[in-house]
Parts: structure tokens; sequence; C-alpha cells
């Protein structure tokens, strides 16, 4: 038996020097390379998947109704303008989100209120949305949208706290003026991640939120009187007294304008 394992040896070694032996292959560079296991799992049975090389990769495209959209990935997008900036209250998180830390000024109580981000307003029909998180506690934070004027011409809706509202605490506003004369939707609501969005079409101004992207609730709507100009975002302790003890901390997401 020997004999026979040594002849089939020699067979083998013959064989390859008279095809000769080609260089190694070069892996593809677009191979999806194996994906990691612990030690502790048992290894998935995985076959890397080859790109043709004549494939062309197209990015997603924006949506067709899109204005204007800012993820917060790294730095902002142009347009913005800061008023009453403090850069040491806010920054872009290392995951993605807009900080920003209230004061006690309010800008619906006509004061110099920190850290407002602006940006014009498209011309026609809009809607604006965001994606939030924030968990108010004290007596009258807000993290709200803006569609503002002046103090007597603005609209606002905002995840806040509100002791002395008939909602008892928690919840969700709606506050606008038109021409000083004004009023306020409430609902109560508890969640701390969530979705704002207000709509002007057809001189009709709604405002809506939800806890996905898709179950808008609409919380309050009137007429639209005249064309607002500026659109921003802001976070405030609203305490002309100073008693609240706590920073109101608002984490955006995005933010987006978009054609109704």
């Amino acid at each position: 038996m020997f004999r026979k394992l040594l002849i089939g040896i020699t067979l083998l070694t013959l064989l390859l020097s008279a095809c000769g032996t080609g260089p190694a292959p070069t892996a593809s560079p677009a191979e999806i390379p194996p994906t990691a296991v612990p030690p502790s799992e048992e290894p998935a049975t995985f076959t890397p998947t080859p790109v043709p090389p004549t494939e062309t990769i197209v990015p997603t495209a924006t949506p067709e109704n899109q204005i204007f959209r800012d993820d917060f990935t790294g730095t902002l997008q142009p347009g913005w303008r800061w008023e009453n900036e403090k850069p040491d209250r806010w920054k872009v998180t290392s995951d993605g989100w807009l900080q920003i830390i209230g004061e006690d000024p309010s800008l619906l109580g006509g004061e110099a209120q920190s850290n407002l981000l602006w940006r014009d307003l498209p011309e026609g029909d809009f809607m604006i949305t965001i994606h939030l998180k924030t968990v108010p506690d004290s007596n009258f934070q807000q993290a709200t949208i803006y569609i503002y004027q002046d103090l007597k011409n603005y609209i606002a809706i905002n995840r806040g706290y509100c002791g002395p509202c008939s909602t008892g605490g928690n919840g969700i506003y709606m506050e606008y003026a038109i021409n000083g004369q004004g009023n306020a939707y409430m609902t109560p609501f508890t969640a701390t991640d969530l979705y704002l969005r207000l709509e002007s079409k057809e001189k009709t101004i709604s405002g809506y939120y939800a806890t996905s992207p898709d179950q808008w609730q609409r919380l309050g709507r009137f007429g639209n009187y005249f064309v607002f100009k500026n659109v921003g975002l802001g976070v405030t302790n609203a305490d002309r007294q100073g008693a609240s003890n706590s920073d109101l901390v608002g984490l955006f997401d995005y933010f987006e304008i978009a054609s109704p």
C-alpha cells in the first residue's frame, strides 16, 4: 500500500510540473467581507457575493415634494441663522441630533430667548416636520417649532409642561396670535419621543403630532391671515421667576420642509 501511495504522489508532482501553477487569485475589491461572529456563537455560513464591475450604485432620490431637510449630521445645513446664540448651550451630537439646552427667557414672553435657530420659509404652501425627544417636567418648559413674524403674529407648536393648564402638566400645545389676537390648543401627552408638524395649505394652518411618522393626529387649525417669513426651532424654560431647578434639553433628530 505504501508503494501505491508513493507512486500516486510522484504522478501528481509530474502533472503539476507539466501544467505549471498560476498566480494566486486576487479577491475583488467589491466582494463583501464575511461578518465576524462572536466566539461564543456558531460560525454563520456566508458566501461573499461579488458585485459586477458594470453595476452603478444610484443614490436614493430626494423625495419629489421635499424643499429642505437637515438631519443634523456633523454640521448644520446652509441657510440657518442663530439669534442670541450661546455656543456652549447647543451642539450637534455624535449620533446625529441637534441638542439645545433651554434658558429662562422666552420668545413668546417677549424676552430675548437664547439659541433660536431660524431659516426662511418658502413661498406658497408648506409642511414643516420635526422628530423630537424631550422631557419637560417644570412650568413652562417648551421645545418648539415657531412660524414667526413678531410678538403679535406667530404660530408655535411644542412639547411642553403647564401645571396651571387644563391638561394638568405634560402635553402638546399649539399657540398662535394674529394681529395680537390669539388662542391655544392643547392635549395631554407624556411620551418623550414624538413628531410635530405645522402645515400651511390653502390659507389654513394646521398643527399635528404623532408617535410614529405615519400616524398623525390634528391638534388645531385656523385661518392664515398673512404670509409668514420665518420658521425656527427653540428650547426654553420660560421661567421668569427662575423657580425651576432644571434646564430643559431638546433633541432634534431632523427638520424638514416639504410641499403638502
